[in-house]
């Protein structure tokens, strides 16, 4: 079966009529985002929904930061244009 970028390659969409929503580990939602795009979907049009320990819920602790983002605040849900950049970086 593969990898779940390669999937797209047998799905027939409309890049014009769709929305991808994605949960799961942040490599393979960077990974499909990105084929995505070259398939030519708008990167806003694509969300990701990210998972951290959250301990405060309120972004004080710093335990669910992403770059200057707070999962616990400010998502989970995120639109790819808006963490592409911190998905880039290597340990946050």
């Amino acid at each position: 079966m593969g990898r779940v970028p390669g999937l797209f390659e047998e799905a027939a969409l409309d890049v014009d009529n769709t929305i991808a929503m994605m949960c799961g580990p942040e490599g393979m939602m960077k990974a499909s985002a990105e084929a995505l795009i070259e398939r030519g979907h708008a990167p806003g049009s694509i969300y990701l929904s990210l998972e951290r320990n959250m301990q405060c819920g309120l972004g004080r602790c710093g335990h669910c930061q992403l770059g200057a983002k707070f999962v616990c605040k400010d998502g989970p849900v995120f639109s790819y244009p808006e963490i592409e950049s911190l998905l880039r970086v290597k340990g946050i």
